[in-house]
């Protein structure tokens, strides 16, 4: 597969754009982070969050004024993607491009809400008003209306990987869709107080938002988020040459045997410049380093997560964001809270000579995935 990147986007907890979370990243950036929300125990978790101000610009659409947070940062990351390409949005362009979307948890707030009257006071007490931001599909519907897209729209729900799975889909309907010139695939997650305590009852939760990758196993720390990719056809900018599709793992250990053969298909020979990897202070991290062992793979690795937090289902979305950053920047950021086990990770934001960038993404729910960015083929 071959697909060019047009246009890139994000919000994140340090910044309303991916320009402007690129440029804090390179100085060495770090999310202060914060005490959830709304606990339902005593049990207390820190996240990164996004301010409440980053999202203000789309709340000013009508469609949007009652949705829920996971729609509101999918949006703006869109229109982010869609800037950064120059795209403006015209019938022609939103009869030719298709939505794919990538969650992981879902309207978790808004569930969270609608499911508390039902149990608290009954049935009668569903409000028909929270339900339509409760399936997993509500983000890409609002999406899909903003730019007149009634064609192709697409959710696809997995673990912190779900990204690449969406990026190889968004690659496959560009070769076997004639009628379709542009995918514009997104990413998004929001946080609430269910969410690290369901990941701390598996203990891959860090209960003081400290997360150190190739290191001391702390846990992760989630931090919310979205990203976008405006693929197309043709055009100028770098390009996503080879992706796969996800490969299942059934524990731990599995993930370390099969994330090599994943890795390994997708390079095809190649040696990367750089690797923009998944680790986050779990298990993840050791998947990665034994797959970088495994291929001799020396090259510079960032991960960002200690920066962020652990966005799942915009997680690698924005990791092939950065990618992208990187090449056309041919620089790559320090990793935070960096241990010593694997021995090439990026340590200080740095110029480089980049050619093609490896993004790698261990899920936390079995499944393995990879892709090649490289400059634009002559």
């Amino acid at each position: 597969m071959s697909a060019v990147v047009l246009g890139t986007g994000a919000v994140t907890p340090a910044g309303a754009t991916a320009a402007e979370t690129w440029r804090l990243l390179l100085e060495g950036y770090a999310a202060p982070r914060a005490p959830v929300p709304q606990p339902l125990r005593s049990r207390t978790y820190n996240y990164c969050a996004v301010p409440e101000k980053f999202v203000r610009s789309v709340t000013r659409q009508p469609r949007l004024r009652r949705s829920g947070n996971l729609s509101l940062l999918g949006a703006v990351a869109a229109f982010d993607a869609l800037n950064d390409a120059g795209v403006e949005i015209t019938p022609e362009f939103s009869a030719r491009c298709a939505v794919v979307y990538g969650v992981s948890s879902g309207g978790v707030q808004y569930t969270r809400r609608f499911y508390h009257g039902v149990v608290a006071e009954g049935a009668q007490a569903a409000s028909p008003l929270l339900f339509p931001e409760t399936v997993f599909n509500a983000p890409a519907s609002h999406l899909a209306a903003l730019l007149g897209v009634d064609g192709q729209s697409y959710t696809l729900v997995g673990d912190s990987a779900v990204g690449m799975a969406a990026l190889h889909f968004a690659g496959e309907i560009l070769q076997t869709e004639a009628e379709t010139d542009y995918v514009l695939v997104v990413g998004t997650e929001e946080v609430d107080w269910l969410l690290p305590d369901a990941f701390g009852a598996w203990r891959l939760i860090s209960r003081d938002g400290h997360c150190e990758v190739y290191g001391k196993r702390t846990g992760t720390v989630f931090g919310e988020g979205a990203a976008a990719m405006l693929l197309a056809r043709e055009g100028e900018g770098p390009r996503l040459i080879r992706s796969h599709p996800g490969q299942s793992f059934f524990s731990q250990a599995d993930a370390v045997a099969v994330t090599p053969g994943v890795l390994r298909e997708v390079l095809a020979g190649v040696r990367p410049d750089a690797v923009i990897a998944s680790a986050n202070g779990t298990f993840v991290d050791g998947a990665e380093r034994e797959a970088f062992l495994e291929l001799d793979l020396t090259t510079p690795v960032y991960a960002y997560k200690p920066a962020l937090g652990e966005a799942l289902g915009a997680a690698a979305v924005l990791q092939a964001v950065l990618a992208v950053r990187a090449l056309r920047q041919q620089a790559l950021p320090g990793t935070l809270a960096a241990g010593s086990r694997c021995p090439s990770v990026n340590r200080q934001s740095r110029e480089l000579t980049l050619a093609n960038v490896l993004v790698t993404a261990v899920g936390f729910n079995q499944q393995v995935g990879a892709m090649l960015l490289s400059h634009e083929q002559p």
